[in-house]
């Protein structure tokens, strides 16, 4: 039983699509699946269709040891659902309630058959609060969704920097295993560069497939079934189709789905049987006598005559072998096209920005200029002890920190207040809500 958790602590990415169409992908070639929604927004457990009423139970009443693994699931489109509510957000706020430990994800999971599934499924919140971290806890390895944007990346990396501490204290087995991309446009340029970038960083777990941006699965989700129920002739059934069998390969090392692999050898019993009643005809058939052979003719005497002793032998001169003029090698014309212009330099602006702009590679400055750029832009002096106050001060929902220090070339986002220290070039504290940020030069 392989249990994986779908998570990235940026919203928006597909994320949830990405965990219900695998889990019905798998399903529909011969696995036993099941997910488990650890969302309290219930968009798992919406996408199947499930509206769970207040007094029906869920995976908090799991998780609080209120009712068991079978009380609660819904079987849909051939994989069991273990959904989600609202109710979730209230046990959060709880700190001192059944929710309030990392470790009872894993613990209601361990009671479960390890026979019964072939893979569980785990859907996370875009955040890194009790409810992902039960998710990190409970399994081995995570796929990470991420559309072509740039928060996508950043969400990303985040989570990579998180799961160091979940090695160290919790779970020593965890890693990345899969990064997909989805919502993908590959004619746009950011997207493309967040791409080169993820591959980069993460060349063995990219999946080689991708989900391309589809608006049938934006339907399919909002009629409660997955793509494959919705249309399962829709591109966005091929793009997960494609995925589906790349997952197995990635994590249950199988090649073929079960069902190629039966017409295959249905197939082949059928040429064995025609082949047999070949063989039986030919047996069968009444043995005809061999046709005699045509007389071969006599072949010439050869007469051999006597030279005299003082003759000599005859000269034989080799035959010179006709050689063609060579012909001048002339090279084909082809058309030449010319190359590709190099994009062109980035302009860098005025102001706060254009100095944070100007201490970026060449290769980095257009991606934080297309991001910063819309926004209003306020500077203040670089101070580490008063920003790092500020970072502990901020409500982590709401603003993302980063820094620039003498060693690195890029922005990196701040996680621990510890990583705000001495020497740093710059600092940017941005406000995802409103549009807005502050330059710490």
């Amino acid at each position: 039983m392989r249990i994986i958790g779908f998570c990235n602590l940026k919203g928006g990415v597909g994320k949830t699509t990405a965990c219900q169409n695998i889990a019905v992908g798998l399903a529909r070639l011969g696995k036993k699946v099941a997910v488990v929604d650890m969302d309290p927004q219930s968009n798992l457990s919406a996408g199947f269709g499930i509206m769970p009423s207040p007094s029906d139970p869920q995976v908090f009443d799991l998780l609080a040891g209120e009712a068991s693994w079978d009380e609660i699931l819904i079987r849909k489109e051939d994989v069991d659902i273990i959904p989600s509510s609202l109710n979730l957000v209230m046990a959060e706020l709880n700190n001192k309630g059944p929710l309030s430990q990392d470790t009872v994800l894993r613990d209601a999971v361990k009671k479960i058959d390890p026979f019964r599934y072939d893979y569980i499924l785990m859907d996370s919140p875009p955040q890194l609060g009790i409810f992902t971290r039960n998710v990190l806890t409970a399994c081995s390895k995570i796929v990470v969704p991420m559309d072509g944007g740039f928060y996508s990346l950043l969400g990303l990396k985040l989570l990579e920097t998180s799961l160091q501490v979940f090695r160290e204290r919790l779970n020593p087995e965890l890693e990345i295993a899969g990064v997909l991309m989805t919502n993908y446009n590959p004619r746009l340029y950011i997207a493309r560069q967040v791409f080169d970038d993820v591959k980069k960083n993460f060349s063995d777990a990219v999946f080689e497939n991708y989900i391309r941006q589809n608006v049938t699965l934006v339907e399919a989700a909002s009629m409660g079934m997955s793509i494959f129920s919705y249309d399962a002739k829709s591109k966005g059934a091929e793009c997960y189709k494609a995925v589906t069998e790349e997952f197995m390969r990635k994590f249950d090392g199988e090649h073929e789905p079960e069902a190629v692999i039966k017409e295959s050898s249905t197939h082949s019993e059928a040429e064995n049987s025609q082949t047999s009643r070949v063989t039986e005809e030919i047996s069968s058939s009444p043995e005809t006598e061999p046709e005699p052979e045509p007389e071969k003719e006599p072949e010439p005497e050869q007469v051999i005559t006597e030279l005299p002793e003082d003759t000599p032998d005859p000269v034989i001169e080799p035959e010179k072998p006709e050689v063609e003029p060579a012909k001048p090698d002339i090279p084909e014309e082809k058309p030449q096209t010319p190359p590709p212009p190099p994009p062109e330099p980035v302009k860098i602006p005025d102001g706060p920005l254009g100095v944070v702009i100007s201490m970026l590679p060449e290769e980095r400055r257009r991606m934080w200029l297309q991001m910063l750029e819309p926004m209003m832009i306020t500077k203040r002096r670089l101070n580490v002890d008063l920003l790092r106050d500020d970072f502990e001060d901020s409500d982590r929902s709401r603003f993302t920190f980063y820094i620039l220090d003498e060693e690195e070339d890029n922005l990196w986002p701040v996680m621990l207040s510890e990583q705000i220290e001495e020497p740093l070039r710059c600092a940017l504290k941005i406000d995802e809500n409103d549009g807005w940020a502050e330059v710490y030069l």
